[in-house]
């Protein structure tokens, strides 16, 4: 096994967009329209895109702190949900509302006020509505998918769960004052992360070594020792610890999730199988997880297994592997490397 360099992927979120085109929410969102309380201000969120970073201190602070590598960002999926909270000062609860990220005509994403299934996530209905927000001091967080935060809702492995993060500056909860002197505002929210940790394989013949086709069978890869129990979130901002915990568990990238890519290795480019899988957050140092390839090379099926030692899989960060096959002595082998690039990725 051949040992390299390796720097963690962090992939995190900032919603950004015009008012231009909202849609309004319908009546039964769970925003209420607060009458009692005197004058009421129309709020229009602004969504943007997503962070991709190359490197980033992995370590828990106990305040925020800053992240200096945000560089690239990219658009939240299309059709996925978001829940905004407004917590105002010196209240206990907050005020919750369900959007949904539209482009409308081709031109930036917006969020349309929606009602979403709190069993499912799937959207019943949108709806033309705004959020109605009583003057005063607020913090503005953010979840996605919407349905992920509330007393009954868990996130587990394979789950991709983005919101606002609480460790870092540009990523906490955004701190607005909404002017009683206005009759609607607009509501720039900080950047968003994912709360869950990424692995990602890359799986390439050596070129000249005796491989002429590579492909995944129907179970792909498998990876073993993952968190057992899922994670409920407690509050919006929080990030989910990498802890030392049970983890008897397994999950599976399976063929169908698998994708055909093109990518540059020694600058020349070459056809690879790329599959990807969110898992929670876990120190994994005490016990290594293992990783089962389920391939077929030369038409002959053919099983790869391979450790992953001494890791800590930190939320928000992706560990990428590559994977060479190739022919020696007429013996199928193949290298494992810990490696690091930036790619698009997108929540589900």
């Amino acid at each position: 096994m051949k040992t390299i360099q390796f720097l963690h992927c962090a992939f995190f979120l900032l919603w950004v967009a015009a008012v231009t085109g909202l849609s309004s929410c319908q009546e039964g969102t769970v925003i209420p329209d607060g009458s009692e309380e005197g004058k009421q201000v129309a709020v229009f969120p602004q969504l943007a895109g997503m962070y991709d970073v190359t490197a980033a201190s992995s370590g828990a602070a106990s305040r925020a702190t800053t992240n200096d590598f945000l560089t690239h960002i990219i658009n939240l999926q299309e059709g996925s949900t978001l829940r905004l909270l407004a917590k105002k000062k010196d209240e206990a609860a907050a005020r919750t509302k369900d959007y949904v990220v539209r482009t409308s005509g081709g031109g930036s994403q917006s969020l349309f006020p929606c009602v979403i299934d709190e069993t499912t996530g799937a959207i019943t209905s949108e709806s033309k509505e705004p959020l109605f927000l009583p003057p005063g001091d607020y913090t503005f967080s953010a979840i996605s998918p919407a349905h992920k935060y509330g007393s009954s809702h868990s996130i587990g492995n394979a789950e991709s769960v983005i919101a606002s993060n609480n460790q870092w500056t540009q990523t906490q909860a955004s701190s607005i004052t909404i002017d009683n002197q206005k009759s609607s505002q607009i509501i720039l929210l900080n950047p968003l992360m994912q709360l869950t940790a990424r692995i990602t394989f890359t799986l390439r013949k050596k070129p000249g070594s005796g491989i002429s086709s590579l492909a995944v069978m129907q179970d792909g890869i498998e990876v073993d020792r993952v968190k057992e129990e899922p994670v409920t979130l407690e509050n919006v901002g929080d990030s989910i610890p990498a802890q030392v915990c049970a983890n008897n568990k397994r999950l599976f990238i399976k063929e169908k999730d698998v994708k055909t890519i093109r990518k540059t290795f020694d600058g020349k480019e070459e056809e690879c199988l790329w599959g990807e899988a969110c898992l929670l957050p876990i120190d994994n140092r005490s016990m290594p997880m293992a990783v089962i390839l389920n391939l077929m090379v030369n038409g002959v099926p053919t099983q790869f297994t391979f450790s992953i030692v001494n890791r800590i899989f930190y939320g928000g960060y992706s560990y990428n592997y590559v994977v060479t096959v190739k022919m020696s002595d007429g013996i199928t082998v193949a290298n494992w490397q810990e490696t690091s690039w930036t790619t698009t990725v997108h929540s589900n």
